[in-house]
């Protein structure tokens, strides 16, 4: 893929479903845009990536069963920034709460989910590439 068509640093860059069931999610998401996916075993959990032709679209887990009741379904959509813990900081700053901490993702990147001070939540992702 060419630098002209990864996204920039401010552009959003990825999105990810977090629903309680995924599988019902994947017919629904397959049959309406024409997606196909694949499945990646993280261990404890299975990341299903959502695919138009060789293009990764977006991303779905299951919402922790723990979780279920304190998690509706829901998408979070990232944004590419250059530095995740001086985008951290800044927020924190500007009245930004931190919801999940900079977390790795080996060999892609690390992301932070911050909810804004009107509420809403938004990630933030650093490639590594």
């Amino acid at each position: 893929m060419s630098s002209a068509t990864q996204p920039q640093v401010g552009e959003f860059c990825w999105n990810e479903l977090m629903t309680s069931d995924t599988k019902k999610a994947q017919a629904f998401y397959t049959a309406l845009l024409g997606w196909t996916t694949q499945e990646h075993d993280m261990g404890d959990k299975t990341y299903t990536m959502f695919m138009s032709g060789d293009k990764g679209m977006g991303g779905m887990m299951q919402t922790p069963k723990d979780q279920a009741n304190q998690i509706p379904p829901h998408w979070m959509s990232y944004i590419c920034v250059a530095d995740v813990e001086k985008t951290l900081e800044k927020a924190k700053s500007l009245g930004g709460t931190v919801k999940v901490p900079v977390t790795n993702v080996p060999g892609m990147g690390r992301f932070i989910i911050i909810q804004d001070p009107t509420g809403a939540h938004i990630a933030f992702w650093q490639s590594v590439a």
